[in-house]
């Protein structure tokens, strides 16, 4: 297998010394090269081919956010981490927009090896180059319309509070993801992994949201997807219906709190990938709709044979880059096969699935009906008999 391809950028020699000091356990998976500005950095790019990029946030002449975004444009497949000792508002606005992720010094190597091998695997993964380019200059996702201008509307309330912003952005596919993707870098130095929006929120603060919400456009008003077979309202109806269906389920199978809110979550996020690929490539992916609904095919087949790759993949690749807690990953990319997960209970993964097929069968958009539940790994975790009640929970939480 190839080593993976580093850049550190850093001003201070003494910073890059330590660094390859710190990292030289791992010479045997990186090739790594280590630069003091910017500026060498883009012509050292020219030169050679890089996989992640790794770099200082408050450098002289060109800073850290300046070339990201640099980099951003012209190398966007390419993994971009932050590596600074500066945790203000200022920096927070700066990077939140050009890079993937971020790491305070002093640098752990392990969390650095863990979050690089993490966006490596994944984007390893990836057939289309070209989907991976797209996915790799993300910032931010579409977001329903009347929910934007609903939080815009909420941070001008002199009385709003963290719990009501959260219930709004925990509506929307978009929010959620870039929100959970905020709280849980290192950014914040949290000691533990958050994966509800609503609890994010009030960790970051009014103040903070409002700052990049107004200031920092995270998450701007989007225009409608250009698909014809599928709108952003049709994804967002199924998204939250799930969740409420899977979140439901967990509850009835006797989960705790804590695995009912991932199982919430992970219903948002599930069809992340849908969102990506229909708002990217909106000709191809109205193509692989008509497949699904004409030829009865289920989704992640029809994705294959005209990307090369599922949504299921591309969701969680992105969310990966991200930083998302492991386990919201883990329902992206297997909420189509469950079989993959050997488990012999229920799991949040498995109430997604379920809620998933059968939001599907019942309801709405012809692109969800042709799912259908994964009986060996039901029947392992010794569900299979549960299908009624099922079907029945998610029924009433797409109409209560």
């Amino acid at each position: 297998m190839a080593k993976q391809q580093i850049l550190f950028v850093d001003d201070e020699p003494m910073v890059l010394q330590g660094l390859q000091r710190l990292l030289r356990p791992f010479r045997t998976e990186w090739d790594m090269a280590f630069v003091e500005s910017g500026q060498v950095a883009l012509a050292k790019l020219t030169e050679h081919p890089f996989d992640v990029i790794v770099s200082d946030m408050r450098m002289p002449g060109m800073n850290g956010a300046e070339l990201l975004k640099e980099v951003m444009r012209r190398y966007p497949a390419m993994v971009r981490i932050v590596l600074s000792g500066h945790a203000d508002n200022d920096l927070v606005t700066q990077c939140v927009g050009v890079a993937h992720q971020y790491i305070s010094k002093p640098c752990d190597p392990d969390q650095l090896k863990a979050m690089i091998r993490n966006a490596c695997i994944l984007s390893g993964r990836l057939v289309d180059e070209e989907v991976r380019k797209v996915i790799g200059a993300i910032d931010s996702l579409p977001s329903v319309p009347e929910l934007y201008l609903e939080l815009k509307a909420a941070l001008k309330e002199e009385d709003i509070d963290s719990r009501n912003l959260g219930a709004i952005i925990q509506k929307d596919i978009g929010m959620t993801a870039k929100i959970l993707k905020l709280v849980n870098s290192s950014f914040f130095g949290l000691r533990r992994v958050i994966s509800d929006a609503q609890e994010a929120v009030a960790y970051l603060g009014i103040d903070t949201i409002k700052t990049l919400v107004l200031s920092n456009s995270v998450f701007e008003q989007s225009k409608p997807l250009r698909t014809k077979l599928i709108s952003i309202s049709d994804l967002w109806h199924h998204s939250m219906t799930v969740a409420a269906g899977a979140k439901a389920i967990a509850h009835a199978e006797g989960l705790g709190m804590a695995s009912q809110e991932e199982a919430f979550v992970g219903g948002i996020l599930h069809d992340v990938g849908v969102l990506i690929l229909a708002s990217n490539f909106p000709d191809t992916y109205d193509k692989a709709v008509e497949l699904v609904i004409t030829e009865q095919l289920m989704i992640p087949t029809a994705e294959q044979e005209f990307f090369g790759v599922t949504h299921a993949e591309v969701g969680a690749y992105l969310l990966g880059l991200w930083g998302l807690p492991a386990p919201i990953l883990n329902i992206v990319g297997l909420h189509h096969r469950i079989h993959l997960q050997d488990e012999s209970q229920v799991t949040p993964l498995i109430a997604v699935h379920a809620a998933d097929v059968l939001c599907g069968i019942q309801q709405q958009h012809p692109l969800f009906e042709t799912g259908r539940l994964d009986q060996a790994a039901i029947e392992r975790a010794g569900l299979w008999d549960r299908q009624e009640a099922w079907a029945a929970l998610v029924h009433d939480a797409a109409h209560g």
